[in-house]
């Protein structure tokens, strides 16, 4: 059985591309359909990347999003949601290179 939930999120700071892209698998790997309303009524697909990503490109610090869920146990889904766009998780910074170290060649 479908369910419906619709609530709104705040977002406290832009976010970041990495929470985008958890917001997109998200969605495409859930068996309904997550969306945004936006302020003008559009609809927008979160599985749909190209349009996600233009869209949160407009929403600022303190913004509040309009968020439709229609599916299996939508209430997981709005925690997992409130998960990915929480300010208090911060990614953790990995090394990309390892430090250079001097060795003398003979």
């Amino acid at each position: 059985m479908d369910n419906k939930l619709t609530f709104q999120l705040k977002v406290e700071s832009q976010l970041r591309i990495d929470q985008v892209i958890k917001i997109n698998q998200l969605s495409k790997s859930y068996d309904g359909k997550i969306s945004l309303l936006t302020k003008n009524n559009s609809i927008i697909n979160t599985a749909n990347l190209p349009s996600l990503i233009t869209y949160l490109l407009t929403v600022k610090n303190g913004h509040v999003l309009n968020i439709n869920i229609e599916g299996p146990f939508p209430q997981l889904k709005q925690y997992d949601l409130e998960q990915i766009c929480s300010s208090a998780v911060v990614r953790k910074s990995h090394p990309a290179l390892q430090p250079a170290m001097k060795v003398k060649i003979q």
